[in-house]
Order: structure tokens, then sequence, then C-alpha cells
């Protein structure tokens, strides 16, 4: 089916965007026991829910997706054994795992994932991208459900290939509790469905997981245990990289890019990049409710000021990717003809003239405030650039003020307020452009919620392209039609798009790590050898 024939495309088109060749099973046969310590930032809250990166990765390991990337990064069965889609890709029916159980013991029932979707569908910060067409399910019996839509739409596979999306929830656990799924009491001990269940916990120190002798899924989880450790201190992390006391860390927040070289050197520590159909990249969103940001051509005259291969091949000394647009370009979708907006300060100051806003006795047009998260997260995604941001756009006039906040929670609530100028946001596309790119632009999705439109923009015609590219089957068309919405994002630039990424994991040598789906499948990392 066409449904179907475009998913399979997603490994072929993101793989030849890559030069690290293609992702494959591990050479060596896979190996039981141990325990690994993860490095990790800090984990605010234990629902699945949460938009904050770390408590992803948590939700990855004690929650079941219904299905999961593959090592080719297709679409593959999990909890669900098998799929079908009718003729007119508006019913989906989901044959169900029968030997799967919840981590209290209770099997997992078609009514379980039918309250699990209802659940992302209400509460996700981009539920309605993904589910928003399932109009009604049925559960004819207990290991078969079947999702009727009111539209095609290919992106519901994508949706719930990750329990970041669609954790598979005990409905006779998390049904009750009051209205507001966000304050459920059932958050502080989770019962989930997934390879590892939490056995200890102190969320500003560690959690402790231990295997799940009961999952469905083969024979993983592989590892025993895994130990998430909180660290914070950017030193405690490089050192506890070069001592082996972690075994695992994502680069982002353990080290800078520049450090990078020095510690593949180590001889007990490896590099691995992720070939994930799963992109995203840093952006400095506007506020595009308040003067002077308003103004499109001041929207524009800030992109043509900042020289985006700066950022990526000198302050990130070559580890991220100049953006182009919306769509990152590891993303199926991404227009290869799309020239972005070129950095030319003489065209950044026409156009800030023609806005209205000329230089004054001090040199200075207007100044604008950028939100971002203080270090220790993420620095070269953050701090980084938003002091380049300061030097760059005063030489067309503006003057950057920085306003650093302590944590993401910190600077999620005020991106939920909308209480901000422009903002240094880090977003993913959850590989369909129906799922993550397009919840940034449309009208509908304007909400009091980080990673939602926060930025107020509003264009019927952006609307209605992202509309026609989650209900179009057929991939040519889409491609035609997310080419269209690219063009005029950039011309209209409701943000600027700075850099797209690239995961890149460091940890031990003798640890297999899938360089597959989303950087997350802890289940399926096993130690080759123990390590000394």
């Amino acid at each position: 089916m066409l449904l179907r024939k475009r998913i399979c495309l997603i490994s072929v088109t993101v793989i030849a965007l890559f030069v690290a060749g293609v992702p494959g099973e591990s050479a060596e046969t896979p190996k039981h026991g141990g325990t690994m310590v993860f490095m990790s930032g800090k984990i605010p809250s234990l629902n699945p829910l949460h938009g904050q990166w770390n408590v992803g990765f948590v939700s990855s390991a004690i929650f079941a997706s219904l299905t999961r990337l593959n090592s080719k990064n297709e679409v593959a069965p999990y909890l669900a054994k098998s799929w079908s889609i009718s003729e007119d890709g508006l019913t989906y029916t989901f044959k169900l795992a029968e030997n799967a159980t919840f981590h209290d013991g209770k099997p997992i029932r078609s009514e379980d994932v039918a309250f699990s979707f209802e659940i992302a569908k209400k509460y996700h910060r981009f539920g309605k991208q993904m589910f928003g067409p399932i109009e009604s399910m049925e559960t004819p019996n207990d290991h078969t459900l079947i999702c009727r839509l009111s539209r095609p739409h290919g992106a519901l596979l994508i949706g719930s290939t990750t329990p970041r999306h669609l954790p598979i929830l005990p409905k006779h656990v998390y049904g009750g509790g009051g209205d507001d799924f966000f304050t459920h009491p059932a958050h502080k001990n989770p019962v989930g469905s997934g390879p590892f269940i939490l056995k200890e916990k102190k969320l500003d120190e560690y959690l402790l997981l231990e295997r799940n002798p009961n999952h469905f899924h083969g024979e993983t989880p592989y590892l025993d245990r895994v130990i998430m450790r909180i660290v914070t201190d950017k030193t405690a992390m490089r050192t506890g990289l070069k001592r082996n006391q972690f075994h695992l860390a994502a680069v982002a927040m353990a080290m800078r890019y520049r450090d990078i070289p020095s510690f593949e050197k180590i001889p007990h520590l490896k590099l691995t990049k992720v070939i994930s159909p799963s992109g995203g990249g840093t952006y400095l969103e506007f506020n595009n409710r308040i003067e002077p940001l308003k103004n499109k051509k001041v929207r524009q005259a800030i992109g043509h000021a900042i020289d985006r291969d700066h950022i990526a091949n000198v302050l990130h000394a070559g580890y991220t990717k100049a953006s182009k647009g919306p769509f990152p370009f590891t993303n199926i979708f991404f227009n290869k003809n799309l020239k972005g907006r070129e950095f030319d300060i003489e065209k950044a100051n026409r156009l800030l003239d023609e806005a209205g806003y000329p230089r004054k006795e001090d040199g200075i047009r207007f100044k604008l405030k950028i939100l971002y998260i203080a270090p220790p997260h993420e620095p070269d995604r953050q701090v980084v650039i938003a002091e380049y941001l300061a030097v760059a756009l005063k030489k067309v006039g503006i003057k950057v003020i920085q306003e650093p906040m302590p944590g993401a929670a910190a600077w999620s609530k005020r991106m939920a307020d909308w209480n901000y100028e422009s903002s240094l946001i880090i977003a993913g596309d959850k590989v369909d452009p129906a799922v993550g790119i397009g919840r940034l632009y449309v009208c509908y999705n304007i909400r009091h919620q980080a990673y939602t439109n926060t930025s107020g923009y509003c264009n019927k015609e952006v609307d209605a392209l992202f509309e026609q590219g989650a209900r179009e089957s057929n991939h040519e068309k889409r491609q035609a039609i997310y080419n269209e919405v690219q063009e005029l994002l950039v011309e209209e630039m409701p943000m600027v798009w700075l850099i797209d990424s690239v995961s890149l994991f460091i940890h031990h040598k003798d640890l297999y790590y899938p360089p597959y789906g989303y950087n997350e499948f802890f289940d399926e990392i096993y130690w080759k050898k123990a390590p000394k």
C-alpha cells in the first residue's frame, strides 16, 4: 500500500545523507548481563509525557511503544506484532503480543493501548499532530485494536514508534487520579510496560533500573541493570568519563564539541554517530506578537545578519551543519534545492532601514532580549550561540540582552507563558513533518506549552500546506507540498533556523550502542566483554 511504501522510504533517504554508512546489526552475538552507568542531566519528572529530553530516556526504558524503528530505521513490530491498513488509509488494525504484561504482572490489553492513544492525543505537546485523525477505536478482543480515522494520516505509525510519543500505559493505574494527567500521583512510582523496571530512585542523584524478566520482546533487554546517574557539574562529567565511572553519555551534555577529538584518544572510549531519521536543530524563535518582531522585514534582516556556517564549522568544530530552513537536512522531506537566507550584512541593514528602525546616535536601532538555558545545559547550543548572536547582531545595530534561565524547567515556563522576546530552542522533527515540524508553525497549535507554536505565528496558507502534507500518502506529492511550505517559511521567517544537529554519544569501547533509531534503545545495549 502507498502508506507502507512511503514509510519504507525513510531509511533509504536518510542513510544517503550521512557519510557514516549504513546502520546494521552488531557483528557480535549479543551477551546478557552486566550493569551500564548512563550519565544523565536533571530528571524533573517521571511523567512519560514530560517534554524534557532526559525524561525521554527514562520513559523509553520503562515503557513500551506500539511499534519501533529497526536497525534499518524502518517501522517494525514491537508490542504490535503485526498490523494492516485499509486501502483507503482510514482503518488501522493492530494485533498485539499475547505475552505482554505490565510491571505489576497484569496483562497488556487492547483497551490499555486505546487508553494510551487517548492520553497521548490529549496531553502530549504534539498529540494532535500524531494522533488527531483517530476518530474512534474498537477492541474486539484483548489483543486486537482497530483505529478508525477521519482522514488518511501516514504519521500515525511514526508517532507510535517511541515511548516518548506513545508510552503504553496501564489503564488500571493511570485511569484514575483526576482530570489532569500531568499531576497524576502514579508518576511518583510509575508502573511501566517496557524492558526495564524502576527499582530505586532519588531524582536529584540517580535512578536504578533492572531488567524486566518478563519482557515480551525476544531476549531483550541484554543488560541486568541500568544506573542513570544525575550529574550537572561539567568537571565531574569529564572526569567521570575519563575514569570509567560512566559508560555512556550524550556528547552535547558531557562535553564541548571542541573536546571530542581529545576524548576519542582515550583508549577505553568510543564516539558513535546515531544515523537516525529523527533530526532537529537549534533555532532562534521570535515572539511574533510584539514589535519589532511582528515586522517581517525585521525577522528577515536578523536572518541575514547571522553567519550559520560560522556557528557550525567554527563554534561547533564541524559537528553540526548550518541550517537552510525549517526542515533539518536529515529529514526525508528536506528540500535539497532550498537556498535559505544567506549571510548578508548589507541586506540586513537595508531591510532594517526599510522596516523603520534606523540607527540612533549611539548606533543602536533597538534592543532584543534572547532567552536561553544557562550552563551546564548544552552550552554549545545555548550560551555559545547566544554570545555569538550578541556580537553578530550588534553589527547591524541590534543590542542583544541575554536572558539565561536556571534550567530547562524555568525556560519552559517562560516559553509556555509567552513571556519572552526571542529564545533559543532545541527542537526535533520527530521523523514526519506532520508530527514534529508543523507543530511549531500551525495556528491551531498556538498553546501555553513549550515546544508548541509558542511564537504565535499564524499563516493560513502554511496551515493548509501542512494539512495537505499530512493527508497525502504519495511520497512525491508530499515532497512537492513540503518543498512549498519550506520556501514559504523561509520567506516569512517566524524564526531563524541556525544549525542542524546529529546525535553523538560517547561510550565505553566494549559497550555495543545501537547507531540507529531514536538513540534510546537501552534494551539493545550490551557488553561485548566485561569492562575493566
